[in-house]
């Protein structure tokens, strides 16, 4: 079998990059199975996830690209569907929405199959003008749909009333087999991970801090890179908490990293199963997340493996972010919890759901 993965690429810090090279690193291993890679964009610089020599890498730009030019100037469908015929590929897989309506066009007149993969929260429309209609393409001419988490499922079934037959949920897998650091019980640090932009709210993280970290020896380390990174700069200046709060950039080395911290704090508007969390637990850190629609609620349990927010109630967030910085015990049976619970996302058990469907 012939499998392809269409995404933007893997130069930049984003869970669909690194769960794709997770997924295809695996199936790769697969006795006859062919793994394929198209990213829509790929420059000159280094891959931020390693590939397998055995997954052959393709890219259909080598310069950021408008999708609208890309299927209306550039002829981006004709170019898939000469790469779908020439490696004689039987599923296309479309990861992300923006990918969906470029994989299907590109499938017909092939023998190819499309199947397109959910990797944030349905009901959003943030991420690019067309998300919605792209989803509804989907809905219709999709051979499958692959959603991450059960509300994502209800959601293409209440709101885009799609087939159950063509709607397949399988979460996100984590190699927890890799991760074997004991937890810092002195580390006075937290963690949060993502790009800076609209969506992970990291303005709003940030005002949080300076209820919770003023006249304490903590601090707060944010990774990855976007166009928020001079308005969060400004603004933890303008909050007077330099010392404390990092910007800390996008690394190439963030798993070794992650054992350095206390505890991890998401504060996203939005997800779609939110492999920081998946990563932070693996690693054996209590979570703090906001109860947003997808993700953080079938991670995270309540009291058990950390503390699951009201997406309004600021109060509670810097309550809850404070017990833990306070209470060493807590931290540790969190932690304890967290490395027990994660493990149902095992690779294994994700890898032979995904054999199943492909």
């Amino acid at each position: 079998m012939n499998v392809c993965f269409l995404l933007g690429g893997f130069q930049s810090n984003g869970g669909i990059g690194r769960v794709t090279s997770i997924l295809a690193n695996s199936l790769c291993e697969k006795e006859n199975m062919t793994i394929h890679t198209i990213a829509y964009c790929q420059t000159n610089k280094p891959l931020l996830y390693n590939l397998s020599d055995k997954i052959h890498q393709h890219a259909l730009f080598s310069a950021s690209t408008s999708m609208l030019q890309a299927m209306t100037v550039k002829h981006a469908v004709k170019r898939v569907r000469n790469l779908v015929r020439e490696q004689k590929i039987d599923i296309l897989i479309a990861a992300g929405a923006l990918f969906y309506p470029l994989a299907i066009r590109a499938v017909r007149g092939t023998n190819a199959k499309c199947y397109c993969w959910e990797h944030t929260d349905p009901g959003t429309t943030h991420d690019h003008r067309y998300q919605g209609w792209c989803r509804r393409y989907a809905v219709k001419y999709a051979d499958k749909m692959i959603v991450l988490t059960r509300s994502a499922k209800q959601y293409y079934i209440d709101q885009l009333h799609m087939d159950l037959e063509k709607l397949a949920h399988i979460y996100n897998p984590i190699n927890s087999s890799t991760c074997n650091s004991p937890y810092d019980l002195d580390s006075k640090k937290i963690i949060a991970v993502g790009r800076l932009t609209y969506q992970k709210n990291f303005d709003r993280l940030v005002d949080l801090a300076s209820r919770f970290l003023p006249g304490t020896n903590w601090s707060l380390d944010i990774y990855g890179q976007g166009e928020d990174r001079q308005i969060l700069t400004n603004l933890i200046r303008e909050k007077g908490l330099s010392e404390q709060v990092h910007l800390m950039g996008q690394v190439s080395d963030l798993y070794a990293r992650y054992p350095q911290y206390a505890f991890q704090v998401m504060s996203s508007r939005y997800e779609g199963f939110p492999m920081t969390l998946l990563e932070g637990a693996t690693h054996r850190l209590p979570l703090v997340s906001f109860d947003i629609p997808t993700g953080p609620n079938e991670i995270i349990v309540d009291g058990k493996n950390g503390f699951l927010v009201d997406a309004q109630d600021d109060n509670r967030m810097v309550t809850c972010v404070q017990k833990l910085m306070e209470d060493a015990s807590l931290r540790q049976t969190m932690s304890d919890n967290a490395y027990r619970m994660v493990q149902k996302f095992s690779l294994n058990d994700i890898l032979n759901q995904w054999c199943e469907i492909l």
